[in-house]
This record gives C-alpha cells, sequence and structure tokens, in this order.
C-alpha cells in the first residue's frame, strides 16, 4: 500500500512539473525581474524556490517510467499557453518557434502552407468564414458557414484557435481531413483536402456604376502598397467615392494601419494614441499627403477589428468617413513581441489605444453611422449592396 502511495503521489506531482517549469524556464528566458517576480508570488527567498523547482525538473529526467516519451519541451509550451489565457482572454500569447515562423510567413510575406479557409472561432468548432478563390478548401467543396468540429478525427472540442489551426495546417502535399456539420445535412460530413501553398488575399477592388469599392483582407506588410495602387486604379477610372471594406479585417500590423491613414488625411495628424501602464501617451500621426480626397465610406461588422478600428476610429474622428455596417469588435489594445533565445515569441499586451478624440474603444467596439445588416438567411451579399446604394444616393448625388 505504501507503495502504491508513493506512486500516486509521484503521479500527481508530476501533473504540476510542466507548470513549475514553464514559471522557472520563463523567469529565465524572458529576463524577469527576480526580485519583483518573487515578491509577487509572496516569495521571501526566490534562491531556494527555484532550487526546489530546478530539483524537480532533474527528478522527472532521472525517474520518470518512461523517459523516451516525455517530451519536455512540449509539456512547457502547454504550461505556458494554459497560464497566458487567464491573463487578458488570449491577448498575450505565446508562439512557438514554428508558430512565429508561420506568423512571419503570413503577416509579413503574405503566405502560408494549408487548405485556404479564414474561420470564425467559437466552443467546439470553427466556422468558415471566408474560403478563398482557387484554394485547395474550394476545390474540395468546403463552404462559407462550414462548421469545423473535428480535424483528421480529433475532435477540436477544448482547442483553442491556434491549435486549431496547426491542425488544419500542415507541410503542402499533405492530406487533412476536416469534419464539418452542414445546414441541412442530417450527419456530418467528411471533406478529404490537399494541403497547398496559399497567397492570402490582402486587397481586391472593383467598380459598381460610379462607386469604387476596394475589399481589405488583413494588415499585412504588403498592405498599404496594395491599396495604394488600388485607390490609384480607381481614381483613373474617375469613381466619384470609394467604399472600404473591412469587414471581418482581424487587423495585423500597427505600422501599416497608420501607413493606410496617410492615404486619406493630410499629414501630421494623429493616428492613433498609445498609452502604457503608467499613462504615458505615444502619438502616431500621418506622414504623407493624402491620396484620396473624395467621398469615402468605411464598412465594418462584429470581426472588424484592431488595425481594422484604428483606421475606422481615426477617420470617423475626423468625419472623414461614414462609418456603415455593424458594431465593430472593440480590440483596443496593442501587443508588442518579444523574440525568446529558442526562436520561440511571446506577445505582451502593452499598451492601451485611444482613437485621436480620445475614445477607449476596448470591448465597446466602433459604432456606425448608419447602421446595415447582414440577414442570416441571405444568400447574396445584401449588406455590401446596401452599403454601395447608401453611398451611391447619400454620398455622390447630393
Amino acid at each position: 500500500m505504501e507503495d502504491k502511495r508513493r506512486a500516486v503521489d509521484r503521479r500527481g506531482n508530476l501533473r504540476v512539473v510542466a507548470l513549475l517549469l514553464a514559471i522557472f524556464i520563463s523567469g529565465v528566458l524572458f529576463g524577469a525581474n527576480v526580485r519583483n517576480f518573487a515578491h509577487y508570488l509572496g516569495f521571501e527567498t526566490v534562491g531556494n524556490r527555484f532550487g526546489k523547482l530546478e530539483a524537480i525538473y532533474n527528478l522527472v529526467k532521472s525517474y520518470h517510467v518512461d523517459p523516451d516519451a516525455l517530451d519536455l519541451p512540449s509539456a512547457i509550451d502547454g504550461a505556458i499557453r494554459g497560464m497566458l489565457p487567464h491573463v487578458d482572454g488570449g491577448y498575450t500569447r505565446y508562439e512557438t518557434p514554428e508558430e512565429a515562423k508561420e506568423f512571419v510567413q503570413s503577416t509579413i510575406e503574405g503566405t502560408y502552407t494549408g487548405v485556404g479557409i479564414q474561420s470564425i472561432y467559437r466552443p467546439d468548432e470553427m466556422e468558415v468564414e471566408i474560403v478563398f478563390r482557387g484554394s485547395p478548401a474550394e476545390a474540395s467543396g468546403v463552404k462559407v458557414r462550414d462548421k469545423i468540429i473535428a480535424v483528421d478525427g480529433q475532435s477540436i472540442k477544448g482547442l483553442s484557435q491556434m491549435e486549431i489551426n496547426s491542425r488544419i495546417r500542415g507541410e503542402a502535399g499533405t492530406l487533412v481531413t476536416l469534419t464539418i456539420m452542414r445546414e441541412g445535412e442530417p450527419a456530418p460530413l467528411n471533406i478529404t483536402i490537399k494541403r497547398g501553398v496559399i497567397a492570402l488575399p490582402v486587397v481586391d477592388h472593383w467598380v459598381e456604376g460610379d462607386i469604387g469599392v476596394i475589399a481589405m483582407y488583413r494588415f499585412t506588410e504588403t498592405a498599404p502598397g496594395q491599396l495604394r495602387e488600388a485607390i490609384l486604379d480607381l481614381k483613373s477610372k474617375n469613381v466619384a467615392a470609394i467604399l472600404l471594406d473591412l469587414r471581418s479585417n482581424g487587423g495585423g500590423l500597427l505600422y501599416s494601419a497608420q501607413e493606410i491613414v496617410d492615404f486619406f488625411l493630410p499629414p501630421d495628424m494623429v493616428v492613433v494614441r498609445q498609452v502604457d501602464r503608467d499613462g504615458r501617451e505615444q502619438v502616431l500621426k500621418t506622414r504623407a499627403e493624402a491620396i484620396w480626397d473624395g467621398p469615402l465610406a468605411i464598412l465594418m461588422n462584429g470581426a472588424s477589428a484592431s488595425a481594422s478600428e484604428i483606421v475606422a476610429g481615426a477617420l470617423q474622428d475626423y468625419g472623414r468617413a461614414v462609418l456603415l455596417g455593424e458594431v465593430s469588435f472593440g480590440k483596443g489594445t496593442v501587443q508588442v513581441p518579444y523574440n525568446l533565445s529558442d526562436g520561440s515569441r511571446l506577445w505582451i499586451t502593452q499598451y492601451r489605444y485611444l482613437t485621436p478624440n480620445g475614445r477607449d474603444i476596448n470591448q465597446h467596439g466602433l459604432a456606425p453611422d448608419v447602421a446595415i445588416t447582414q440577414p442570416e438567411e441571405a444568400q447574396t451579399d445584401e449588406q455590401l449592396a446596401e452599403a454601395i446604394l447608401y453611398v451611391s444616393n447619400n454620398l455622390v448625388n447630393r
């Protein structure tokens, strides 16, 4: 019985090892101020506590029943992931070296390896919001509003959005099976897709009557240049107004948002106010001459967030654009990356941001000047059609 109790105690201790190691190693890699760290945890002496953690680390390495199967780096990554969502709902986040590379590839270079969908994360499912044109997902029959409930036969219940995306993505040419629920189908569908290199759409534009429409999907490094080209092309077609569609644009790079506001405002105008934990304010301003001074409207929905809200909030504050659509997401914080020695990365929420007029939109969102909704039962983009009609009737034919 005593041996059994010891075995149970040992297993119980091992369950907390990953979390303890995460705290220990994060203190080393993050360059934490040890004295302050000890104060927050209520430690009177830090050396003994870290010595205990080091002893536990060595015990696990020395005595675990199956040392070959014990993946301590993965356990540490998992413990860190489990800790950070409790900080601020997941905005402060950790990326493994592989995920950090994927971020650079998708956000900076505008490509990634996967199936070609954009989804909305909800508890226990991912709803497909966009199927990229020409993507493997489109070729395999994935449709907008499909609800993903499993990947390769494994339920996604309890997984984070990053974990689900990681399972869907993979090397080009490999296969992944998505189990989906589709309206009108009595049972789940299994769709097998061959992964490929996806060129992420950033900017698309076209003309509707005398209205130029620009759909912008994300704020990457290349987004300002692509948007500039779109505006200049629409100007060459003599459009009377521009409708900038930022629906479901979840944001991206802050400096891309700053540069994009340049296109619509004179120089030296406040774009956004960043406020740190001590209340110190850093102001970002426009730096170049505007390239479009005609009528402008912005279309948003509840998934328009972060950099989208910076652009829309600034242009709304100055009366430069009419906001159409729905209340935006309400992400009024800025995350700063810290690269760790092993190639992983920690993003820390370091600033709150305010619009030029000092509005704090965090968890509130931007309210539209004119509310336009998309009917759930609609099979076409009625929200966009109504927005174009509003611009034509109210911003052009006045």
